[in-house]
């Protein structure tokens, strides 16, 4: 996944009609999956707290790499995130 959040209109989705979406927990969060391969091209954010500070806001991007057309993932610096401290 990319470590930046992506602004919708630097975003192009092919394919939409062939998604679905999963919310769980605080529904924070739209996490979108191919229904015939199941692969999780890219997530949305569907809100955040009312305290939050960061980075992300509503109807933003995180992107699966790996399904950028024409994105050579291996030739990336790979960015490792500890999430548990976060």
């Amino acid at each position: 996944m990319s470590s930046n959040y992506f602004r919708p209109s630097d975003v192009e989705v092919e394919g939409e009609e062939r998604l679905a979406l999963y919310q769980f927990g605080d529904k924070n969060v739209n996490h979108f999956f191919c229904r015939t391969c199941g692969i999780f091209p890219f997530s949305t954010v569907a809100s955040v707290p009312p305290d939050y500070q960061g980075p992300a806001r509503p109807g933003d991007y995180r992107v699966n790499l790996g399904c950028v057309h024409d994105l050579d993932v291996l030739s990336l610096d790979i960015q490792v995130i500890n999430g548990k401290a976060l």
